[in-house]
């Protein structure tokens, strides 16, 4: 009888030990999976922030541009006008030409947290890389067909890029995602 004692306590002393270790490694398999999460948005939040800030503290550049050209608009006589002015479309088209490319940059962080994140954030991010695509694609569009001697086609264009709705749905898709992120990694 005190042998069947030593032999139960032994298996149940067993038994624990595996639930033990199967525990742990699930504890640390979850552990390492919300680091891995935790690393890779947080990259995604430095990338968008180092993005909007440069878009942000690099106002000279459009500044510049209308400067001159106002400069040698009211200085000069009509052909430094029109050479003025079409030196003002071009310098236009290759600021919008760099205000596309954050817009990459931001697709191809998304892309890279669809690996680890879960299907609802999925859903966000996707909805998300579409916006991005959509609006990158229609700003190609108008560069493509835009010149630098029709500064009124040129106006016409670039103002359809301009909608509230697709700036209101950028913000509110973002504020979504971080919230979304914010729950996978159990902080609220």
């Amino acid at each position: 009888m005190k042998d069947w004692v030593l032999i139960i306590i032994a298996i149940l002393g067993w038994l624990w030990g595996i639930i033990q270790f199967i525990v742990n490694f699930r504890s640390q398999r979850k552990d390492k999976l919300i680091e891995r999460k935790y690393i890779a948005y947080n990259a995604y939040m430095k990338k968008v922030d180092d993005i909007m800030n440069n878009v942000r503290t690099d106002p000279k550049t459009i500044y510049g541009i209308s400067g001159d050209f106002l400069q040698t608009a009211l200085n000069g006589n009509i052909e430094e006008i029109d050479t003025a002015l079409i030196k003002f479309n071009e310098g236009l088209i290759e600021y919008v030409r760099k205000a596309s490319e954050p817009l990459i940059l931001v697709k191809q962080e998304l892309n890279a947290l669809l690996l680890i994140c879960s299907d609802k954030l999925k859903q966000k991010i996707s909805e998300l890389i579409e916006l991005t695509t959509d609006f990158n694609n229609e700003m190609q569009k108008c560069l493509s067909i835009l010149s630098p001697n029709d500064s009124n086609q040129m106006t016409r264009n670039l103002q359809t890029l301009a909608h509230n709705d697709r700036w209101l749905k950028f913000g509110n898709l973002h504020n979504e995602i971080v919230g979304l992120m914010r729950k996978e990694l159990d902080t609220k």
